[in-house]
């Protein structure tokens, strides 16, 4: 069984460029409510995903993934799939329900208002001048550390 030895001074392979590209989003209604208009129109056309991937150059794996909402459709397939079935990329964002829009906007001016009564205390512009006053990043993150076990001891 072979092991890799780390060797002092080199980073390991996976930050030597060598990332994983890997979204740490993952598809949400939007990316649902899309895939499901690409369902409608492909199957208006009366296209297999076969003929479609084949269009496009894909598998048919992929299609069935994003008409399932399992996979995001980056900006640039979203064009070419719009092409292909000839329909403005605005048509797969047509009739997405207004309430989960909404809602998402309420939660953000949410946020938006919570940040914004935090940062007005003095007491949390003196701490944010003090933490980022500190040079050292390393101390930084030690200031942090303690603040989170500081946290965690109040919890209990």
């Amino acid at each position: 069984m072979a092991t890799s030895k780390q060797i002092p001074g080199r980073r390991p392979a996976a930050s030597q460029g060598k990332r994983l590209r890997r979204s740490s989003k993952k598809p949400n209604h939007v990316d649902q409510h899309v895939g499901t208009r690409l369902r409608l129109r492909r199957n208006l056309l009366d296209l297999s995903q076969d003929d479609l991937a084949r269009r496009l150059g894909l598998t048919a794996q992929l299609i069935q993934k994003y008409e399932a909402g399992e996979t995001r459709i980056s900006a640039s397939r979203l064009y070419e799939i719009a092409n292909q079935l000839a329909v403005p990329i605005t048509w797969f964002f047509d009739e997405i329900d207004v309430n989960a829009r909404a809602a998402a906007t309420q939660a953000s001016q949410e946020q938006a208002a919570d940040f914004s009564e935090l940062v007005t205390k003095r007491e949390s512009r003196q701490l944010l001048e003090l933490y980022f006053g500190i040079s050292d990043e390393r101390l930084r993150r030690k200031v942090l550390q303690m603040a989170e076990l500081l946290r965690s001891r109040d919890d209990d």
